[in-house]
């Protein structure tokens, strides 16, 4: 196919075309190639008016655009017939996805860069639910009047802080910002869809990562996982810098890494599963706290320092502890996931209330779909070969210390934990570390990995009970310590 001639925007000579016009397809692809140091974007789109075609192109750095949102070069190539500008779209379309270019499609809810027309309307593919709440929020012309809250004080505060902390930790990482119209990178509104691509290049990058440690010469691997990780960032654009040694820095090479950037895809989902009630302004981004409360689908109460529940929780937590004894309970609060009680399987019996840990920017996450079985785990700084020391279930601890390693301090200085009531029934008891657990054995409803003590040989250093589905538990507490 003879080379169509392209015109730099505003180029002496260059042909007059309508405003009004139609996009007829397009395109939002994006490349980062962290060997080349390349973040890179690339909008197509065919335009057609009154019978005059066009291909249009918009493209340039992708960081770029944090400081400028016209940044980029802007092109058109002049057609004159429709399968013309079809053949012209589709030859540039493969010339950049073909494996020498790297450039992978992008799916958008709303996306930023591209021609007038294009920008604000949604791109690739997109679920029917995500156009519906775009179209809900372009409807929206005023800012709506803010409500009192009827929450409690406490709960209005502790909400907030859970949402800023999933929020901040969200934008430090991921190039992205929280907008009205929900998660919005340079390139436009992130979608599930789009979460889950970055998902099937993390998962390819593990089972690399994987095989690198099984083999004598890892350079191949490392060069597999460098071209993975920058798909992986094509994906899911993220802040890594713009010299060649930031580059160099984010290849995803460690367990540490991997369980990070899991951790971040999980909440992005959560984050825009929080948000999909669609029809107006993003819960995200809505200052009416009680919004960003009823997302959650889980009841939150205060308990005062007064109530006997209180006193019984927060002795139980403190006098747990069994190598440190500086945790001190600050708040507790009763919770309540009625989806997860519809379905905790009490039968099993043997329950016990036990405890589980998580960052602060998590629980988000953990107060609307519950707790998941982890893909990754790295506890207490030890790297472990699969899911964990007992293979791939949700763990929990009865002594405070061991749940503390798991959290983080937020903005007030305070880590969070749950105690769940924890349904064990027959548990089997282990004292050698026991990987690829997908179930406990036959005969049995749980594990539980027993803590070394004195005179009782254990590789456990704390008391671990894993089970393997989540009907075993519900959430009882949700509480707010320092330690």
């Amino acid at each position: 196919m003879a080379k169509v001639k392209s015109w730099k925007e505003g180029a002496a000579g260059e042909p007059s075309y309508p405003t009004d016009f139609e996009v007829v397809k397009k395109a939002v692809l994006q490349v980062t190639d962290i060997k080349t140091n390349r973040n890179k974007y690339y909008a197509i789109e065919m335009h057609e008016a009154g019978g005059k075609y066009r291909v249009y192109t918009h493209y340039g750095r992708t960081d770029d655009l944090d400081t400028n949102p016209n940044a980029g070069t802007r092109e058109s190539r002049y057609l004159a017939s429709a399968g013309e500008a079809e053949a012209t779209y589709n030859q540039i379309y493969k010339e950049k996805t073909a494996a020498r270019k790297g450039y992978k499609e992008v799916d958008l809810a709303s996306s930023r860069i591209g021609s007038h027309k294009a920008r604000g309307t949604s791109s690739g593919h997109v679920d029917a639910a995500t156009i519906a709440k775009m179209e809900g929020t372009e409807k929206t012309k005023a800012a709506p009047k803010i409500k009192p809250s009827a929450l409690p004080g406490p709960v209005q505060d502790l909400v907030k802080y859970l949402y800023e902390e999933a929020t901040n930790a969200l934008t430090t990482t991921v190039n992205a910002k929280i907008t009205a119209n929900g998660i919005e990178t340079p390139l436009g509104v992130l979608t599930i869809g789009q979460v889950d691509k970055g998902q099937a290049v993390l998962d390819r990058a593990y089972h690399t990562f994987q095989m690198m440690q099984k083999a004598s010469s890892k350079a191949k691997h490392h060069d597999e996982l460098t071209d993975l990780s920058g798909e992986f960032y094509s994906a899911i654009p993220h802040r890594i810098g713009r010299s060649r040694a930031a580059a160099k820095q984010s290849v995803i090479d460690t367990l540490e890494e991997f369980e990070a950037k899991q951790e971040t895809l999980q909440l992005m989902r959560d984050m825009l599963k929080v948000d999909d009630g669609g029809g107006g302004t993003s819960v995200l981004f809505d200052p009416e706290i009680d919004k960003k409360y009823a997302a959650l689908k889980c009841s939150v109460e205060m308990l005062s320092a007064k109530d006997s529940d209180f006193q019984e929780m927060k002795d139980y937590i403190e006098k747990s502890q069994v190598k440190t004894k500086h945790i001190t309970v600050q708040n507790i609060y009763r919770v309540a996931r009625p989806s997860e009680r519809a379905i905790y399987d009490k039968k099993v019996g043997n329950e016990r209330m036990l405890m589980h840990g998580s960052r602060a920017k998590n629980w988000v996450g953990i107060l609307s779909r519950g707790i998941l079985l982890p893909k990754i785990v790295v506890s207490m700084g030890v790297n472990r070969t699969d899911a964990g020391w007992l293979g791939n279930g949700i763990y929990f601890g009865d002594a405070a210390c061991t749940s503390l390693y798991y959290t983080s301090a937020g903005r007030r200085g305070t880590r969070l934990m749950t105690v769940a009531r924890v349904a064990l029934g027959k548990p089997k008891t282990f004292t050698k570390i026991t990987y690829g657990l997908d179930a406990p054995p036959n005969g049995f409803h749980s594990c539980h990995g027993v803590r070394n003590k004195q005179g009782a040989a254990s590789q456990f250093a704390d008391d671990e009970f894993v089970i393997y589905r989540t009907e075993q538990q519900q959430l009882e507490y949700l509480v707010e310590f320092k330690g």
